[in-house]
């Protein structure tokens, strides 16, 4: 072991193994005593027994110094035994056995921490069941992507569809939410191509909306607009956020579609782009493309301010600041409608604009309301995400059963929770509501 001896201007003045030189670090100790400043090794008390056979007092613990590093454990895998005792009469042999504790699937090693970590895996991280084979398998666990797809579809239908189905009844009774759609791809869908889209319908409830937050995935085989009159049916009486899509215009009379002012910035700012290799930063400035995201910018300041007031708060504020601001764009958007060149990037923008004129203003009307559909656009963040990973659905039930799963870890994440954690404990709760059907 060795010991190092630091002098005044802190470089290394020996290096000594006190097992073999302990004469020699006594008088190196008495003869540089008004030089050392600090004397350090891993072997503190050999040291000190060494210092204080020299009478020297100059050595002194000071301080004690922790570093703290991260070190990285891989997933462990731990076999759950139970054990249950079988007695029988010895006069007339019949058999006593204590029931079993309730599997999560019938005939299956899978356990509620298996299946949610799992889930999220492919849900949350974006990690398909393939790559997860792999993953197992070098730690050899023998788990196919048949196996876990299986578990997934059956924990969904039995377990997690029920919350869904929970989750759903309270999300109808809100008056505010959000709805967007995004594609998906299922090959075992009868009657369509291979290549053909399929949709994944998304409907939210925001941080405005007073209501429990949430997420609903819905499967639908199309884009058609009667998929989100039957999701809705006759129970929701509210506002609806969404894009432009024509299809939320045949909602129910009972429904008031709000716009979104995002995707009416984005074609205004897909204009300006266009003009940037051609026009100087003071040109650029001049355009109509960057003064309409000048004024849509200043209705986002407002909202930036007011976000933590409450709904009246906002209402008020929106009327005095935004409706003003509001008016004048639309106004100057009117006043370019017969001159624009409709076929250029600047004229769709304005087109969409004036068209959407209607439902971009309702915002106004009340402080629940969001001015744009951002909200969905970022539940539908992770759904797009693993699906550039795992590309498309096997089936219509894999489908069905990744809506459901979605469901529950993006409504997780919407309220703080840990997806795997939250996803283990409703898991190991709803088991115990008897035997997996056959």
């Amino acid at each position: 072991m060795a010991f190092y001896a630091l002098n005044s201007i802190g470089v290394i003045s020996d290096m000594l193994d006190p097992r073999s030189n302990k004469d020699q670090l006594k008088f190196y100790l008495k003869e540089n005593e008004s030089e050392i400043l600090v004397l350090f090794d891993a072997c503190y008390f050999k040291i000190k027994e060494i210092i204080s056979e020299t009478n020297i007092q100059k050595v002194i613990l000071v301080t004690k110094e922790v570093v703290k590093r991260l070190k990285f454990i891989p997933s462990t895998f731990e076999v759950e035994e139970e054990v249950t005792y079988v007695y029988s009469c010895p006069k007339c042999g019949a058999m006593i056995r204590p029931e079993k504790e309730f599997p999560l699937i019938k005939g299956s090693i899978a356990t509620p921490s298996l299946v949610a970590g799992i889930m999220n895996a492919k849900y949350v991280n974006g990690m398909p069941l393939a790559r997860q084979e792999r993953e197992f398998a070098r730690y050899d666990l023998n788990l196919s992507t048949k196996t876990m797809a299986n578990w997934i579809i059956s924990c969904a239908d039995r377990y997690l569809g029920l919350l869904y189905g929970q989750m759903k009844e309270e999300f109808l009774k809100s008056r505010y939410i959000h709805c967007d759609e995004t594609r998906i791809q299922v090959i075992d869908e009868p009657d369509q191509k291979g290549s053909s889209q399929n949709w994944m319908w998304v409907y939210l409830t925001d941080r405005y909306s007073e209501a429990p937050q949430m997420v609903l995935f819905d499967y639908e085989r199309t884009r058609a607009g009667y998929h989100p009159v039957n999701f809705l049916g006759d129970t929701f009486h509210g506002y609806l956020t969404c894009d432009g899509y024509q299809a939320y215009n045949g909602l129910n009379d009972s429904i008031t579609v709000t716009g979104c002012f995002t995707h009416a910035r984005r074609r205004f700012d897909a204009a300006l782009t266009a003009l940037k290799k051609d026009f100087t930063k003071e040109q650029l400035k001049e355009t109509i493309a960057y003064q309409a995201m000048t004024r849509i910018g200043i209705l986002y300041k407002v909202e930036e301010l007011i976000k933590d007031k409450t709904a009246e708060e906002r209402y008020q504020e929106r009327q005095k600041q935004s409706r003003p601001v509001v008016d004048a764009l639309f106004e100057w958007l009117h006043s370019m409608e017969d001159s624009v060149d409709r076929s250029s990037l600047i004229g769709d923008a304005i087109l969409y604009a004036l068209n959407q004129e209607t439902y971009l203003r309702r915002y106004l009307e009340d402080g629940h309301l969001s001015i744009d559909n951002n909200s969905a656009e970022r539940a539908i963040k992770n759904f797009a995400v693993g699906r550039r990973n795992w590309l498309f659905s096997k089936s219509i039930h894999g489908a069905d059963a990744s809506a459901v799963v979605y469901s529950i870890t993006e409504t997780a994440l919407l309220n703080g929770l840990k997806p795997y954690l939250y996803l283990t404990y409703v898991l190991d709760q709803l088991r115990w509501m008897g035997p997996f059907p056959e």
